[in-house]
């Protein structure tokens, strides 16, 4: 009897064991038919919202809808800003995966999406339309935010501003991650992104705001937000340097205001075998977010202990990769000990002083080495330089009796020169229209040209004194050049004598030109 009993009861946990298998079964098969019914539904749902929302035309891929979890994975989609076929989608996103809560299905909430290829273009500001101001988000949006998406993040995601003007080329920026939280219809939601920059190679690493999307004007949706950036200048052909760079940001998407600051350890230009020093800089800027133009408003550089002030812009060319960079440069601050430092190999440097410079720099846009790119023209004095050297101090005090006629007056001594000169720097030859020295008693001028890289010189002027040839000297040799005096004396000085400057700034020649000496012209 217990056997049987025993058998009966077994057979009975087999046979419940059987039906609850066959009901998981076709529950299983009811929720995939159902699945399978509701996706086409869910689809429609997607499309429909989203060119409602982003006043758009919109195509969808295959969906799959899960419940456990609750989610959906879509594939390609394309959403045109207004249907327009003239330009570049507005979005193009190869996969999202959207997790659903339970708990949200009776509203329109969204818990979290992940997207993986993800392409923005935002199309130019209609012609006339808009202010050019950013909108205060009280006027973008009012009321109370409306949450749509908690939580979305994508990698691999380009953003592309288009530019009114056609053939030119749209300013982009990769992502290689962006966050984002609490995206709603009528608030800006807060974002973290990282980006990749080419040239100078390095991240930049941004935290702010966004929106709300203004989808009659993409363009005009604001931004906000804090960034810094870390760069090694030497891929950037011709200079060297770490960067580190912080600032903050604010407006829409094609004009955004700017200011920070940057700091560069050891920079230098290898091709002079010279010195490095350190480069901060402090600026103020708008950024044309359509084409990637800079306007720099306002520049403080500090390169070592010389302090320069620069305003321009940065600007691209219809059809040409890269930016040109044009300023204008001025100081009264230039520490002539530090400049030769950077751009020479001499230890110490030579002289010391303060300069006074203005001048235009111009940088085109190219994969050349920026020594042979940069171009400047400007002008530059110094009222005070003195030499480090006690030889080369000595001579000048020497030059300063004589040309004064007192070649023995020990009281003249250590004596503050007079520099001056215009100039033009192309392909790395820097040429003087002018240079001029003065030191009481004596003035030199000259034109020619240096070479940066070789320091090969070749100029060529006159030294003018004021005393005449025989007052230069004492004793007999002021007696034997007595009769001379007549023959230098020229164009109101009491001697007048051409030179030139050959060889290599380690190694000058200087001499005399007797030619132009006696005929000058």
């Amino acid at each position: 009897m217990r056997a049987a009993a025993s058998a009966s009861a077994l057979f009975s946990r087999r046979r419940l064991l059987i039906t609850a298998g066959v009901v998981v079964l076709v529950v299983v098969v009811a929720v995939a038919i159902a699945i399978r019914q509701l996706e086409p539904r869910v689809h429609q749902a997607i499309v429909s919202r989203l060119a409602t929302s982003l006043e758009s035309t919109v195509e969808l891929g295959d969906i799959r809808l899960s419940f456990f979890p609750l989610r959906f994975r879509a594939e390609s989609l394309t959403v045109r800003h207004h249907g327009r076929v003239d330009v570049p989608p507005l979005l193009v996103i190869q996969s999202l995966v959207v997790h659903l809560n339970l708990l949200d299905l009776r509203g329109e909430m969204i818990d979290r999406v992940a997207i993986d290829g993800m392409e923005i273009n935002v199309p130019p500001r209609p012609e006339g339309g808009g202010p050019r101001l950013p909108m205060t988000r009280e006027h973008a949006g009012g009321g109370t935010p409306h949450v749509v998406i908690r939580h979305l993040t994508t990698t691999n995601t380009r953003i592309a501003v288009i530019p009114r003007e056609s053939g030119k080329n749209p300013k982009v920026w990769d992502l290689s991650a962006l966050d984002m939280r609490n995206i709603a219809t009528n608030a800006p939601a807060s974002f973290t992104a990282s980006v990749t920059n080419p040239i100078p190679s390095g991240n930049i690493a941004i935290t702010g705001h966004f929106g709300p999307w203004q989808s009659r004007d993409p363009a005009s949706t604001p931004l906000d937000g804090t960034y810094t950036f870390a760069a090694d200048l030497g891929t950037i052909k011709g200079i060297e340097g770490h960067l580190d760079a912080k600032g903050e940001m604010d407006g829409v998407f094609d004009r955004i205001t700017t200011h920070g600051e940057t700091m560069t350890e050891r920079f230098r230009i290898p091709r002079l075998n010279a010195g490095s020093l350190l480069l901060k800089t402090r600026y103020e800027a708008v950024v044309d977010g359509t084409k990637g133009d800079v306007e720099l408003t306002g520049v403080e550089i500090e390169l070592g202990r010389s302090v320069l002030h620069a305003q321009g812009v940065v600007e691209g060319t219809k059809g040409i990769k890269g930016k040109r960079v044009t300023l204008k440069v001025t100081s009264d601050a230039v520490d002539l000990a530090d400049l030769l430092t950077f751009i020479t190999s001499t230890t110490p440097p030579a002289a010391h002083g303060t300069l006074g410079l203005a001048t235009a720099f111009d940088l085109p846009r190219g994969d050349g080495d920026v020594l042979d790119r940069l171009a400047l023209a400007g002008s530059f004095r110094a009222d005070q330089l003195r030499f480090t050297s006690p030889d080369t101090q000595q001579q000048i005090d020497t030059l300063s009796r004589s040309g004064q006629g007192r070649p023995n007056d020990a009281s003249i001594g250590d004596m503050a020169s007079r520099v001056g000169g215009v100039f033009v720097l192309a392909n790395g030859i820097l040429t003087f229209k002018t240079l001029t020295f003065d030191v009481r008693g004596a003035s030199i001028r000259m034109a020619g040209t240096y070479a940066l890289e070789p320091r090969a010189m070749n100029l060529a002027g006159q030294v003018r004194l004021v005393a005449s040839a025989s007052q230069t000297q004492t004793g007999f040799k002021s007696w034997v050049l007595k009769p001379f005096d007549p023959l230098f004396r020229n164009k109101g000085a009491g001697t007048l004598i051409a030179i030139h400057v050959r060889g290599t700034a380690d190694k000058p020649d200087i001499g005399l030109d007797v030619g132009k000496t006696l005929n000058p012209k």
